[in-house]
């Protein structure tokens, strides 16, 4: 017989508690709470839930960019509220799992200020991690807006000179898929 819907575990429930009692620093146990709540329903809102969460954004981003790498789709107006969520990323670990997952997001003309906008405050980041994804940033959205690729040409030019080492590896990566 099968349960009624008020007996049916809470699915966006438990998995918000396992986001919060992550101890911060095991991968591990990240996947492991990926690999137990993907199939579930109300798994991408509850990530696009806390993706605005201090608390618990490095998780849910880190949850976000695993759907995406695993090829996960999503839609268009999910797409949106990723992107309306940038600004308010705080830890550059969350920043750094929204720049990894720029690739994979549908970005409409009217966001791309806005993105911009992140794109441009990361740059600023004393993490270089951050940096490099950044200039990864632009580049998606230079191949997306073509009226990016001429200023995003030139900041790259730039950046191979006069970045840290990690960077100017990144760049060179953005240059040869190009």
């Amino acid at each position: 017989m099968r349960l009624s819907k008020l007996q049916e575990p809470d699915v966006t429930t438990a998995l918000s508690e396992e986001m919060a009692s992550w101890d911060g620093k095991s991968a591990t146990a990240l996947q492991s709470l990926y690999e137990r709540h993907r199939a579930e329903a109300g798994f991408v809102a509850t990530i696009l839930a806390h993706i605005v969460d201090v608390k618990l954004q490095r998780a849910a981003t880190w949850l976000l960019k695993q759907h995406l790498e695993t090829g996960d789709s999503l839609t268009a107006s999910i797409c949106r509220t990723i992107l309306r969520a940038l600004s308010v990323q705080e830890h550059w670990e969350s920043k750094l799992h929204m720049l990894q997952c720029l690739p994979y997001l549908e970005i409409p003309e009217d966001a791309s200020a806005g993105l911009e906008g992140f794109l441009e405050a990361c740059l600023e980041s004393d993490n270089k991690f951050v940096r490099a994804w950044a200039y990864n940033g632009f580049n998606e959205l230079s191949l997306r807006f073509p009226r990016y690729r001429e200023s995003v040409d030139g900041m790259l030019a730039q950046a191979s000179m006069s970045e840290a080492a990690s960077v100017r590896a990144r760049i060179r990566d953005i240059l040869k898929r190009r």
